[in-house]
């Protein structure tokens, strides 16, 4: 397992059960990516593939419209093009190419994160496990399902798609660099309308957190409250509540639905500002370039391979800016994750505890106080004492403490003050196996 870092566990650590941050969105924050890279590291390996399919991706991507140059070139006569049939050629291989370089490039990122997160869940799980009750008395179920469920996907998503995500910004800078070694003027002239799409995107990520913020709080809620009532579904039917659980689940249900409505709208409302753009730079190329191109300042095959290399322009750019959003709720899920992993063990073996073995089992609770909760003492300076073999019934009325003296006598719960012996030995002192 990995090591917790005690800076950071001091960062992150909860502060009170009830206290667990649902906030969607964070901005970069090193000390949750160093933590992420944690769980990566072990497949450096699979990492590096991946890299490397990226590579052969986008210079696979930035070749193709070149090839088209080249091939209105030769259609044309252009003096010292190359052949058609070699163009071509080389065409279909870098189609393949890039075909196959970006399934590899998709299989390896999935498969990497795919155990990066498997390791993430086996960890939560079994830090869970060891967990005193204490602390899971406290928290609701729906929360800590969020953190196993919800939480693990977002940063699943994200490690998914951060590898593609590089591609595209690799992408991006390969088409600018093309554009402005074929003809600066025309790319300027192109990349004109970037500062408009920057300007659009910066009004609009505000309302886009709003929303996305709403529809998981929504998400949140539903959850909650089903595991509330699947939980405790044996006191609805005793109390013949199912009408009204089922009119309460509903009314969340309908908010739940409304807010993911909204926030798929919001989401798709960049969708046509984007292809609004890609036609108005692709307008540019054909207006000014054909105009250049009659004026013979502009040779004909730059004109076509300008206007693939406009259509690949902008996809990139609506990708990086997902990625932009999906890297926030990763943030986020990515903290959310770690305050789960450093909750601390308060409950665990000393080192050198002793071994209960072939002892005679008596039971001894020494002035014994103990309470749940601060301020609540459920047993007050109890004493008891159990012989071996001898058989003792509790008996009282609910909570005047039958079940946590079991649970003490199991150390589920440490006590306040006091002990609890077992064989004269302190529970404290001894394995909890």
């Amino acid at each position: 397992m990995n090591s917790i870092d005690p800076n950071i566990r001091n960062t992150l650590i909860i502060r009170h059960p009830d206290d667990l941050d649902e906030n969607v969105f964070e901005n970069f924050d090193p000390r949750v990516f160093r933590r992420i890279y944690g769980f990566v590291r072990p497949y450096r390996l699979i990492f590096f593939a991946a890299i490397v399919c990226v590579v052969a991706f986008v210079v696979t991507q930035v070749s193709i419209p070149y090839l088209i140059r080249k091939a209105v070139d030769g259609i044309i006569g252009k003096p010292g093009s190359l052949s058609l049939d070699a163009v071509l050629f080389a065409f279909l291989i870098m189609v393949g190419a890039n075909a196959i370089a970006s399934f590899l490039q998709e299989i390896t990122a999935a498969r990497l994160a795919q155990r990066v997160i498997f390791d993430m869940r086996r960890q939560m799980f079994a830090h869970l496990q060891d967990v005193a009750l204490s602390f899971t008395d406290q928290v609701h179920v729906g929360r800590i399902m969020s953190r196993l469920q919800g939480d693990v996907n977002a940063l699943q998503e994200f490690l998914e798609t951060s590898i593609a995500a590089a591609g595209d910004l690799f992408l991006l800078f390969g088409i600018v660099f093309v554009l402005v070694a074929m003809e600066w003027r025309l790319a300027l002239l192109t990349l004109s309308v970037v500062p408009m799409l920057i300007a659009i995107r910066t009004l609009w990520l505000p309302r886009a957190k709003e929303a996305f913020h709403r529809a998981h709080e929504a998400s949140s809620t539903v959850n909650a409250a089903l595991a509330e009532n699947i939980g405790g579904v044996r006191t609805v039917q005793g109390a013949r509540r199912e009408e009204l659980n089922l009119e309460d689940f509903s009314r969340k249900v309908e908010s739940n639905f409304k807010a993911h409505v909204h926030a798929s709208w919001i989401s798709q409302s960049m969708v046509p500002v984007v292809d609004t753009l890609t036609g108005l730079a692709m307008g540019v190329v054909v207006v000014v370039g054909g105009w250049m191109a009659l004026d013979r300042a502009l040779d004909v095959g730059i004109m076509v391979a300008f206007i693939f290399y406009v259509q690949r322009f902008f996809d990139p750019i609506r990708n990086v800016s997902q990625q932009y959003t999906l890297m926030q709720r990763a943030m986020a899920a990515g903290r959310r994750i770690f305050e789960v992993l450093d909750i601390p063990i308060t409950i665990s073996d000393k080192p050198g505890a002793f071994n209960l073995r072939h002892i005679e089992a008596s039971i001894e609770f020494r002035n014994v106080t103990f309470g749940y909760n601060p301020g609540q003492i459920v047993l007050k300076n109890l004493f008891l004492k159990i012989a071996p073999r001898e058989v003792v019934a509790l008996v009282g009325p609910t909570g005047s403490g039958k079940s946590s003296v079991a649970a003490l006598l199991h150390r589920f719960y440490d006590v306040n003050e006091g002990q609890i012996l077992i064989g004269g030995h302190d529970v404290r002192e001894v394995t909890k196996s």
